[in-house]
């Protein structure tokens, strides 16, 4: 017999299944050999009603398997939107904080954007005016898209965050907000 079968309702995105079983008392947090729930199962599949199902009767929020994923973050990566969205309520419901290293951002610059600049900004280095620098989610500017490689600008004050946001429109987007500019973006 297998012991599996809310997992398997759940990837079938079978509302119907899911609910007899849980009336049943099925396990909530059984795992498959990845260490995913129904829950995670659900998130990737983007079936809302069988997510919100799961944690109305008190699914955990924050299992990750042996990927480390939790299910707000196997919803993200499957630009699943509205599922991640309700996932990262969940998460910050649960009072428990999942372990997630920061993700690393910047945003891509001509140089001469900050040229502008009455904060701060030196002339800058030996840059054709067509260049492109990076602005990092701590306001430093480098010549590479990698933090701490090429930098070019590292005081950073509150006028030169001000410059950055006020001027120049840098903020750094959330995930839900990236995840929902890929899912409108992707061919269909």
């Amino acid at each position: 017999m297998n012991q599996l079968q809310l997992i398997d309702a759940a990837k079938a995105g079978d509302i119907y299944w899911v609910q007899s079983l849980i009336e049943t008392g099925e396990d909530l947090e059984q795992k498959d050999d990845y260490g995913w729930t129904a829950l995670n199962w659900a998130a990737g599949c983007g079936n809302l009603a069988i997510v919100r199902t799961l944690l109305e009767a008190g699914a955990n929020a924050v299992n990750s398997g042996r990927d480390l994923r939790t299910p707000y973050r196997i919803a993200l990566a499957a630009a699943q939107v509205e599922v991640a969205a309700l996932l990262q309520q969940a998460e910050q419901n649960s009072g428990m904080k999942p372990e997630s290293p920061e993700r690393p951002y910047c945003k891509a610059y001509p140089v001469k954007a900050f040229d502008s600049n009455p904060v701060g900004w030196q002339a800058r280095p030996a840059l054709a005016d067509d260049a492109v620098v990076y602005l990092h989610q701590d306001f430093s500017v480098t010549t590479s898209m990698w933090h701490g490689e090429g930098v070019l600008f590292d005081r950073v004050s509150d006028a030169w965050q001000s410059y950055c946001r006020d001027i120049l429109g840098f903020y750094v987007p959330t995930d839900l907000e990236l995840a929902t500019d890929y899912r409108q973006c992707k061919p269909q």
